[in-house]
């Protein structure tokens, strides 16, 4: 028999983004425009960019290589925690914009 304290809870893990936005010109010849659109993290990772944003948030985040040592993939990584946002590892469980959204 089991008792409530020996009931473990477990927690889901975070999830991890593995995609970004990035601002540049995109689209055809004749319809270029210059703005946010999504790219894979190992995508990202090639350009010459330094500023990305989360696709939930906005949030600026920075960009992480995939490592054979930590056995993870590519990712990215809010610089500042928003509580607000599912894909990082400090959410709160009610979505809401980035205190400073990239625009």
């Amino acid at each position: 028999m089991t008792t409530e304290a020996q009931v473990e809870t477990v927690s889901m893990p975070a999830a991890q983004m593995v995609e970004v936005e990035v601002k540049r010109w995109h689209g055809a010849a004749d319809g270029r425009v210059f703005g946010w659109q999504l790219l894979p993290v190992k995508e990202a990772l090639r350009l010459q960019e330094d500023t990305f944003r989360c696709p939930e948030c906005l949030g600026r985040v920075r960009l992480r290589p995939a490592s054979a040592e930590k056995q993870t993939e590519a990712y990215a990584e809010h610089y500042s925690k928003n509580t607000g946002c599912s894909l990082g590892g400090h959410f709160a469980g009610e979505k809401h914009l980035h205190p400073k959204p990239l625009n």
